[in-house]
């Protein structure tokens, strides 16, 4: 065996101890990125043992977002301050996208929560329900939206929640004032998502602790006054006042059931 074949890696081996094809280091080398120390005179590759360690940084980097061009420029520049400062965005970077893994685990479970809640824990007629503080990330909407108005505030609400990472469970949910609950006015005020927990925005409401009338609503959203004559009339016949907001979360809706009739909508109003 020559020196030569003693000192450094075939590209076969280097592949082998570095856990990657040997198609990968025919790219990197093509491509500038980590070249042989040496290729003999009939075009055989060797690579040094120093290069598994700039190999195991590759692959870190790649796998913490990295595109390849990215690493190129970082190995032809390199330095300590920069390895640290490359370092610590990729930190931040893997940060981020944790949250926004958390988002769609917290969307997921409370999609699964949701929907089995609805087929098995019907609130089919009114009661009263001891219910503890809940927050909520909110839009405000104008009167009398359009189907596409709505639509665009809808979009609008999921985008903002996207941008900043925020944390809510998977339902929308919507907000009425005590005011138009009175005036047999139910256009919401407010969509919603229920937070996991407070933070500091203008954009949060706060559901109080308190006693809340609770009925479930069944069938299409156009038939929701009846759902709400029939809550009002349990308010009044238990010598109650409305004390608080309307809060009503889709339990089952369009993504979930095809035939309207079959939309089951949470109404929850404090009383006192």
């Amino acid at each position: 065996m020559s020196k030569i074949q003693q000192k450094y890696f075939t590209t076969s081996e280097m592949a082998k101890t570095c856990g990657v094809t040997k198609h990968t280091l025919f790219h990197y080398d093509e491509i500038g990125l980590l070249k042989p120390d040496f290729v003999n005179e009939k075009g055989y590759r060797f690579y040094s043992f120093k290069q598994c360690y700039a190999l195991d940084i590759i692959n870190v980097l790649k796998k913490a977002g990295s595109s390849l061009q990215e690493i190129k420029d970082f190995f032809q520049n390199h330095n300590s301050t920069m390895f640290v400062n490359l370092i610590q965005q990729k930190q931040r970077d893997l940060e981020v996208e944790h949250l926004r893994i958390q988002r769609m685990q917290y969307f997921l479970k409370g999609a699964v929560e949701m929907t089995e809640t609805a087929m098995n824990d019907l609130r089919d007629t009114p009661m009263i329900e001891e219910c503890e503080a809940q927050y909520f990330i909110t839009t405000q909407i104008e009167h009398c939206l359009d189907e596409q108005e709505y639509a665009k505030k809808l979009s609008e609400h999921r985008d903002y929640s996207e941008k900043h990472l925020i944390l809510h469970e998977f339902p929308l949910w919507s907000i009425l004032s005590k005011e138009r609950f009175h005036a047999e006015h139910y256009f919401p005020n407010y969509i919603a998502y229920k937070l996991i927990s407070p933070m500091q925005t203008e954009k949060m409401v706060t559901r109080p602790k308190g006693k809340y009338a609770v009925l479930d609503h069944i069938g299409s959203y156009e038939s929701m006054p009846s759902t709400y004559a029939t809550l009002k009339k349990y308010i009044n016949s238990k010598g109650l006042n409305v004390s608080t907001d309307v809060y009503e979360v889709e339990m089952l809706n369009y993504l979930t059931e095809k035939d309207p009739d079959n939309f089951i909508i949470r109404i929850s109003v404090g009383v006192s």
